[in-house]
């Protein structure tokens, strides 16, 4: 208009400014012509900035107003059309062949492509986009430069007002979500392709036993050209076969396969349908066989009982065949769960010259056939049970930072542990500790700290255990990230600069400067700072001999001896059922101080002791956590060098020296083993089985209080089995709300790990509806404490909750955990117990009663 006559300055910017040029604005439209540069692409944003002067006469206050165009550049000589030329309609279990053309290539110019298929019902829950690497990388892009002027700080001339700023622009729209997938996912890639001199190539997929769309994603691209491409497949057999099951099954569970046969393209006939049964590695069995006669699109439905009568993997294949050489395949493979839980028996027995220990077949009852193991140990390091220690890590189904790393590092020593006789390949000890690094890589934040469920920043000793950890891996030729390990110790590094003082505690900073030093990055300054001053403020034994260790590792073996009998002279550790920061225990700090004076090889009266104050301790612990676990192994190294002369004989095979040695249930199934002292010395020998239990535990109750309830949506009671355990029945797709409260009997704090082990007939429905503190879908539920990990898989409910309680003041805390269920396979199901324990101190713990669920279908 009239009004807005004045001057403007039109920018073309990028990552910098590329064109800037004034203009006079007159009444109307000013048109300004800009010739577009190759450095423009992909776009450039062209800004207009409008200045109007300040007319008193009017009233009117000098005025800038900014436009701001994103401005894109054809793309069409940077893009590859794509053409992929699937069929559109194929067979499930055949081999799906895509033949892909690129258009308009130059001579000799390479291109190279990657392709996946993926099962539409997966793209769609995640509401996955194909891959458009050319929208990605043509895309509009944030403005490069920073625009700054003072006209909102302008003074009113005529009412002394600072100036107002206003802006405007467009909103987004919100996504929505498809149907998930209805059957088993199909998610097939096909590597790197590169293409002919055509511009041709032919992408092969295995196609597995799916029936469904799957969705064809080709990303295509070249030096100076990117493309795309998508295609939709269905993928039908003539003769359809669903098969709905349970997701999984535990011993002594009934149940049934649903067969859904629909003939939607086969001419009219009869059909073969057989159902086999393979438990293991047995040879399978017929469970079913019969001919049913079919018509065009008719549907039948057919159900087969199926019963888990093992652990382990059972396989049901459903085969059927059908006229003009149709035949479908759907195989299910089970893990069957045992129907109680693990089990860690010790038997200790100090041998004297000619005395014997049967090991009868005793050892073995109550416990599955095919998962015990009995493992004899001798000598010295008998009474730290290393076989079973290693078994148990091994054994533990958790996954934390914590927990993978104590699982991982006695892997490093494992040879010096237990000798050739481990059972445990170096192939697979590498293997280990591989997954184990690549685990704490995604538990790494962007500061270098590790995080005990998620990457966190917060939790220094953690950080120090994994970088512990990840040196020792190191020094024992084991590959690691070069970045991870730079961070993670520029972090303890940073930690240590900016520590204050303090008057009691310093675990961390202690932990952080013994693994400094073991990577020569300590500052030796502070280590002796806090050695000749501040030595009576580290909290617990073991924060000195680290810090002894730690100056051991610098050539200071006065500093270090002295710091070391410090340690051993002030060894009373407070009691076990106090929150620590630290993970720690009084059995896990003096295998620490064991282990740590043995690899500093410092000589200090009274160290040797703590080798039968260690075995006196874990003698006595029914339940030992993963942090004891490790730390004791790594003390067991301390026995290592010692030779031993003892003669022990298993059976009448003689053993030497420090032995381990493992025994099938078949070698004691059949009679008595005998082991006998020959020697002239006394023998301590440890027997220790493991294995699976045939009967679920009771319920219990030790410094903790778990119940479990059942409701339905609208928050009204139901009667299925709760804490007592018995026997409960339901109807088929029901929806239900598990609740679970834990609750101390005394304010002690912790890490507490709640595990509810679900009957094979139900099916968490939502794990996102509510998950402990989040309950604005279920207005009635009230639950306190939101977890800080929480894991759904098929068979359970994993919540993980951390709880600091400092001077014991405050009241024992409540822990709730809602989930929504549906019962969806009918049959009768064992149903186990709820768990929750104290990860750090286990013998705290509780767990609920047991008993069967009947789900009864609803036809």
């Amino acid at each position: 208009s009239s009004d807005d006559a004045g001057y403007a300055r039109v920018t073309v910017l990028g990552n910098g400014l590329h064109v800037a040029k004034e203009v006079r604005v007159t009444p109307g439209e000013t048109t300004v012509e800009l010739d577009v540069a190759d450095d423009w692409a992909p776009g450039a944003y062209i800004t207009t900035f409008f200045y109007r002067p300040m007319d008193i006469g009017n009233k009117r206050m000098p005025r800038r107003a900014i436009g701001v165009q994103w401005l894109d550049i054809d793309r069409a000589h940077r893009t590859i059309a794509v053409t992929t030329e699937a069929p559109k309609q194929i067979r499930s279990g055949t081999t799906l062949e895509v033949p892909v053309r690129l258009a308009g290539l130059r001579k000799e110019e390479k291109a190279h492509l990657v392709m996946a298929a993926v099962d539409v019902g997966i793209l769609n829950l995640t509401k996955h986009a194909t891959p458009a690497p050319d929208d990605w990388f043509y895309a509009q892009r944030r403005l490069g430069v920073e625009v700054r002027d003072l006209y909102g700080r302008l003074i009113d001339g005529m009412r002394a007002n600072r100036g107002a700023l206003r802006s405007g622009g467009d909103g987004g729209g919100a996504g929505t979500n498809g149907s998930p997938p209805t059957g088993d996912p199909v998610a097939l890639f096909s590597g790197l392709v590169t293409t002919d001199a055509n511009g041709a190539a032919t992408v092969r997929f295995d196609i597995p036993e799916f029936n469904g769309t799957l969705r064809l994603m080709t990303a295509v691209w070249t030096g100076t050209r990117l493309g795309h491409a998508k295609q939709d497949i269905i993928v039908r057999d003539p003769i359809v076969m669903q098969v709905a099951s349970p997701r999984f099954l535990t011993m002594g569970d009934e149940s049934r396969l649903l067969l859904h046969i629909h003939n939607v393209d086969a001419p009219a006939g009869d059909v073969q349908i057989a159902v086999t049964r393979q438990i293991g590695d047995a040879a399978p069995s017929d469970v079913l066989r019969e001919t049913v006669s079919f018509v065009k699109k008719q549907r039948r439905y057919k159900g087969v009982p199926i019963t888990a009568t093992a652990p382990g993997e059972t396989t049901y294949t459903v085969t059927l065949k059908g006229p003009e050489g149709v035949n479908v395949t759907r195989a299910l493979t089970f893990r069957v769960t045992p129907p109680g839980p693990a089990v860690n028996r010790r038997t200790v027995a100090k041998l004297a010259p000619g005395r014997t220990l049967a090991l009868s077949p005793d050892l073995l009852s109550g416990l599955l056939p095919a998962s015990a193991e009995i493992t004899v140990s001798a000598g010295r390091t008998a009474s730290f049970d290393v076989p079973g220690l290693m078994r148990a890590l091994a054994r533990y189904p958790y996954g934390c930072a914590e927990q993978t790393t104590s699982r991982a590092l006695p892997l490093l020593y494992l040879s010096a542990l237990t000798g050739p006789t481990a059972g445990v390949s170096k192939a697979e000890v590498r293997a280990r500790v591989t997954a184990a690094v690549a685990r704490l890589r995604d538990l790494q934040s962007a500061s270098g700290a590790f995080g005990l469920w998620a990457p966190r920043s917060g939790d220094v000793w953690l950080t120090a255990y994994v970088t512990d950890f990840l040196t020792r891996a190191k020094e024992q030729g084991h590959d690691v990230p070069e970045l991870m390990m730079t961070q993670s110790l520029d972090r303890l590094q940073n930690f240590v600069t900016y520590a204050g003082d303090f008057k009691s505690g310093g675990e961390s900073v202690a932990y952080a400067l013994y693994v400094l030093a073991r990577n020569a990055r300590a500052p030796i300054g502070d280590l002796r700072y806090y050695a000749d001053t501040r030595l009576g403020n580290f909290k617990t034994p073991l924060a000195q001999a680290q810090l002894g260790a730690a100056l051991a590792m610098f050539g200071d073996r006065t500093r270090a001896t002295s710091i070391f009998r410090t340690a051993l002279a002030s060894f009373e550790t407070p009691a076990d059922d106090r929150w620590r920061s630290d993970y720690g225990t009084k059995l896990r700090d003096t295998a620490g101080i064991l282990a740590l004076a043995t690899e500093a090889r410092v000589s200090v009266p009274g160290v040797t002791s703590l080798e039968d104050v260690v075995a006196t301790a874990l003698s006595k612990k029914s339940h030992t956590s993963t942090q004891e676990n490790a730390w004791v192994l790594l003390a067991a190294r301390s026995l290592k060098d010692k030779a031993e002369n003892h003669q022990l004989t298993i059976g009448g095979t003689p053993l030497a020296g420090r032995s381990v040695r493992i025994l099938k249930p078949s070698e004691i199934r059949d009679g008595t083993q005998t082991v006998r002292n020959t020697g002239s010395t006394p023998v301590t020998t440890v027997v220790t089985v493991t294995g699976d239990a045939l009967t679920p535990e009771p319920q219990d109750a030790r410094g903790l209080n778990l119940t479990r309830e059942y409701f339905s949506l609208d928050g009204e009671p139901l009667s299925l089995a709760s804490s007592s355990g018995g026997d409960s029945a339901i109807k088929q797709n029901q929806r239900m709300v598990v609740v679970l409260h834990l609750e101390e009997a005394i304010a002690r704090g912790g890490r507490f790990m709640i595990v509810d082990h679900l009957p094979a007939g139900l099916e968490i429905e939502n794990p996102r509806l509510v998950t402990g503190g989040q309950t604005a879908s279920l207005k009635w539920l009230k639950t306190a404490k939101r977890p800080v990990h929480t894991d759904f898989r098929k068979d359970r409910v994993v919540a993980a909750y951390n709880l600091p309680v400092r001077n014991n003041t405050v009241k024992p805390t409540r822990m709730s955990l809602a989930y929504v269920v549906r019962s969806v396979s009918p049959g009768r199901f064992r149903h186990p117990a709820a768990t929750a324990e104290d990860m750090y101190r286990p013998d705290r713990y509780a767990r609920t009663g047991s008993g069967q669920l009947t789900v009864t279908e609803v036809r």
